[in-house]
């Protein structure tokens, strides 16, 4: 049987005047899988910091300041992204008054890529 490391990204977009914060659930890992980077980027305001969670556990060790007009990335330490079958990843807004704040979680997922749903 082949097994391929296969990349899939989640994300979300928020708008508001301004966006709050909030905790935002957006998917449950159907094996178990790894968060190799997440993702930040915002637009309008003067700043917005971002964050995800697995369960209630932070992913990253710092929150991300969301970038204007580029995208601003972080990487996990140790195994903050790691992901069990059946967890829950969720994108937070933790705080700033950006107009439109897109978050994005890129997810490894090692398995039979046949196997998958």
């Amino acid at each position: 049987m082949a097994y391929q490391r296969r990349i899939t990204t989640q994300s979300i977009r928020l708008t508001g005047s301004p966006v709050a914060s909030g905790s935002s659930p957006v998917w449950r890992a159907p094996v178990p899988c790894t968060i190799v980077r997440l993702h930040g980027y915002r637009s309008g305001g003067a700043g917005a910091v971002v964050n995800a969670k697995v369960g209630a556990a932070a992913v990253l060790a710092s929150n991300l300041t969301a970038g204007n007009g580029a995208f601003a990335s972080a990487v996990p330490t140790g195994t903050a992204g790691k992901m069990a079958a059946g967890a829950v990843l969720a994108l937070d807004v933790i705080s700033g008054d950006a107009t439109t704040v897109l978050i994005q979680a890129d997810i490894a997922i090692d398995a039979d890529v046949n196997d998958l749903p």
